[in-house]
């Protein structure tokens, strides 16, 4: 999600979080602050963020991280009002803006080695999710369109 808030939506700076062995993954995606969310709390950081996306669940914690007129992004979970549902679609018009990011190499698909996962294990592949992820990518960018 870092590099499309980068390459695709024009974000300024990347925050990410992840285990202490994970940070320098983040960096190489291109994460220009790397927090460890073992160690550190990102809602408590000075600077507030204007986009937060929330892939775990943490949006609690999420719309403490943002600006007063920002906005936090989840699929993982209900949201602390004001909510909003936002929803990752396969339309073609979406991949086909992508397609260019990802042929440049300015934008890396990351395939866990566990996967793909066959439609009929949606549900083991929501449980691996559930019990490894732990990624939020933070943005700071007034301009990002949602």
């Amino acid at each position: 999600m870092g590099q499309l808030a980068k390459h695709v939506f024009g974000a300024s700076r990347v925050a990410a979080t992840a285990s202490t062995k994970k940070l320098h993954w983040l960096r190489s995606l291109g994460a220009d602050l790397a927090i460890d969310y073992t160690k550190d709390k990102f809602e408590d950081l000075p600077e507030k963020f204007d986009v937060v996306y929330d892939a775990v669940g943490e949006s609690d914690r999420a719309v403490k991280a943002v600006k007063k007129e920002g906005k936090v992004v989840t699929v993982a979970g209900p949201i602390t009002p004001p909510a909003f549902m936002f929803m990752l679609t396969s339309s073609g018009s979406v991949l086909e803006k992508l397609n260019p990011y990802l042929e440049s190499g300015k934008v890396k698909a990351v395939i866990d080695p566990n996967g793909p996962y066959s439609f009929s294990k949606t549900l083991q592949a929501f449980a691996y999710l559930e019990a490894r992820s732990r990624a939020i990518w933070l943005c700071t960018h007034r301009d990002i369109p949602l």
